[in-house]
């Protein structure tokens, strides 16, 4: 999946209202072929954690 099929999956999957967790964002990923997992990175935060 690229970015323009990403995008329209998000915008043809019908939201009712705010569901908290990782989900529907984990399966989205999954189905760009994981594409976070290829990526090397460090976050520094600062003393109160906002980042």
């Amino acid at each position: 999946m690229n970015a323009e099929q990403a995008i329209a999956y998000i915008h043809s999957v019908c939201w009712k209202g705010s569901i908290p967790g990782l989900e529907r964002t984990q399966e989205l990923l999954k189905k760009m072929g994981n594409p976070e997992k290829k990526l090397k990175f460090v976050h520094i935060a600062g003393t109160n954690g906002k980042g």
